[in-house]
């Protein structure tokens, strides 16, 4: 792991560098964020930082949001529009808010708990048929409405709320309009991931899932088994589980199907082919539920947010269109 954004850089291609330079000082240029902002806003190379330590901020963001999942092995880390918050259970201080790269926007708004590691989102950048204004635009709103402001609302209220997805959104747009004049290639739609693991942390599902490859899940598998057991030759490709002295409940995915249970019911099964991608919403009746289909009701488990619960849901129509797999 480089020791710096330097140590970083120097180890890149020089045309990769040049890119950097050149969309770091056009984002100096640009962003005006003003007194109220300042302190919220790191961008490499800032001549007169409001912070002594600007660079160290940046890069221990840097860290922290994009080379712990990294987007290829050149990806440009830009600028980060954020905050540290210091953990309850780790004392470390996490970086917060959002880290601009010249691929994706990565996005943090909660601290690492007791129980596992709270992942960032990621939106890949692209620009559409409106263009890199509008693009901008519509990545800004699906990560800013999604955000959870809860630990923010110390440094930020409403009128900077709105300010900080300003900068955002000219940010991206600086990003998305200069990239292609320095032989970047931005994609004209999103680019997801085809994996469904790689699909469940881009939507930020990856602190509350459970694989079977994983051994410190081995013993919560065992207790599935008994409650939500498996066909012959069925793979398990992710659980969104609990336990509790009952036993397990909640949803798996399968390369067949969805099966869940709620805790002392018999458990839920839809095939694959049967879930309807139409009607596949939470119930409006109970939001800890999933309709896969006409009739057909999935259980989730506590502990996911509103925000994680509608990722799912996108999550599972991907899957029944067979476009994760």
């Amino acid at each position: 792991m480089p020791s710096s954004l330097s140590a970083y850089l120097d180890a890149l291609p020089g045309d990769r560098r040049s890119i950097h330079s050149t969309l770091s000082a056009a984002l100096r240029q640009r962003l005006a964020p003003g007194p109220a902002l300042d302190g919220l806003v790191f961008i490499p190379g800032e001549p007169r930082p409001v912070h002594s330590d600007h660079e160290e901020v940046f890069w221990q963001a840097t860290e922290q949001l994009m080379l712990s999942t990294p987007s290829g092995e050149d990806e440009l880390p830009l600028a980060w529009l954020g905050y540290h918050v210091k953990s309850r259970f780790s004392g470390r201080r996490e970086a917060q808010g959002f880290l601009i790269t010249d691929r994706r926007l990565v996005v943090k708004d909660d601290v690492d708990g007791i129980f596992g590691k709270a992942l960032p989102r990621q939106y890949p950048l692209f620009t559409g048929p409106g263009g890199a204004a509008a693009s901008a635009a519509e990545t800004t709103a699906a990560a800013t409405e999604s955000y959870n402001w809860e630990y923010s609302s110390g440094l930020l209220d409403d009128d900077r709320t709105a300010g900080l997805s300003r900068l955002l959104a000219d940010a991206l747009h600086t990003v998305l309009e200069l990239s292609p004049s320095l032989g970047a290639t931005v994609p004209q739609a999103p680019v997801t991931a085809t994996d469904l693991r790689g699909r469940v942390q881009e939507l930020g599902l990856g602190d509350v899932v459970k694989y079977d490859d994983d051994p410190q899940q081995a013993k919560h598998f065992a207790k599935a088994a008994k409650k939500l057991p498996l066909e012959p030759g069925e793979r398990l490709l992710a659980a969104f589980t609990s336990a509790t002295l009952m036993g397990v409940y909640g949803l798996l995915i399968t390369d067949r199907r969805l099966l869940s249970r709620d805790l002392g019911e018999e458990p839920v099964s839809t095939d694959r082919a049967a879930i309807d991608p139409e009607s596949l919403r939470l119930s409006p009746d109970n939001d800890r539920q999933i309709i896969a289909a006409p009739g057909a009701v999935h259980q989730l488990p506590e502990g996911l947010s509103p925000e994680q619960r509608q990722a799912l849901v996108t999550l599972l129509r991907e899957y029944a269109e067979g476009r994760v797999a």
